[in-house]
């Protein structure tokens, strides 16, 4: 067994302003993902200007966190919020949802593309899924340095005894998110989206690999206590995921069959020919 480092959560104070490491932390994930969104957008298969970036991730923040926030409202604690609506407003209190933050995402992307008539809704999908999992892997950090999240009782060699979790060991199933939806994620969509690709096809390997790393994260994951297990041994973060893990497969399918290329940028356009060809 492996002792829990305890951190203080807050990371810095200036003053009466208290950081925690929480917010800190996903203020760098922000700062890193644009500049790193700002360099590859100047590669010739995406294309984006650097005041483009930084308007599309202001766009994909208000998404995230408003989509967040909804969805564990929904999804997670409606009882609770139906008696308490004010407390739904509450972010600063906790409870954000990755699947609502997803649609948010999704649906700030559609209506910055609107707006944009350089950048179809897809291929824009396409080019911010990549940078996802750095505010992922980064978020559960802060959530293991926050004692949260924590996992189930286990006797493994690295199991640890969370202080908010009791006195019996668990598994630090935030580290194993952070290294599956955070590391490895990163991974695979960095290098598959290096290379030009049908409209939708980085966006689907994004929806497909989350929900498996995912769903296979939450059999260390301590349920949620105020839902427990929804349907046998499967929680609400395994519920939500099967649909990634079949919609996933789907979209790559269709984006290089050419079902998402009627009106894309000419470099998703020229993808979407090599992929039929067979390139």
């Amino acid at each position: 067994m492996l002792h829990y480092p305890d951190i203080n959560p807050v990371g810095f104070q200036l003053g009466p302003l208290t950081i925690h490491w929480y917010g800190l932390l996903e203020i760098i994930s922000f700062v890193i993902a644009t500049f790193w969104l700002i360099r590859r957008g100047r590669q010739d298969h995406w294309r984006w200007h650097k005041g483009e970036v930084v308007d599309l991730e202001f766009y994909v923040a208000l998404g995230a966190i408003l989509g967040g926030r909804v969805g564990y409202v929904l999804w997670y604690n409606l009882p609770f919020y139906l008696d308490h609506p004010l407390k739904a407003l509450a972010i600063w209190d906790g409870g954000m949802s990755f699947h609502g933050g997803l649609l948010g995402v999704v649906l700030a992307c559609w209506i910055f593309s609107l707006g944009n008539h350089r950048h179809a809704f897809l291929p824009t999908l396409d080019f911010i899924a990549p940078a996802v999992p750095i505010g992922l892997g980064l978020g559960r950090l802060a959530n293991f340095i926050n004692d949260q999240l924590f996992g189930r009782v286990s006797h493994l060699p690295w199991a640890m005894v969370f202080p908010a979790g009791g006195p019996q060991p668990r598994q630090p199933s935030q580290l194993y998110e952070f290294l599956l939806e955070g590391v490895l994620l990163f991974i695979i969509l960095a290098v598959y989206s290096r290379r030009a690709r049908p409209a939708g096809a980085v966006g689907g390997m994004f929806v497909l690999f989350y929900g498996i790393f995912r769903f296979l994260a939450e059999f260390a994951r301590q349920p949620d206590i105020q839902l427990g297990f929804v349907w046998g041994p499967f929680t609400m973060g395994q519920f939500l995921s099967v649909p990634m893990i079949v919609l996933g497969p789907v979209i790559i399918w269709w984006a290089y069959r050419g079902g998402f290329a009627s009106s894309p940028p000419a470099a998703d356009s020229a993808a979407a020919s090599a992929a039929r060809e067979g390139v």
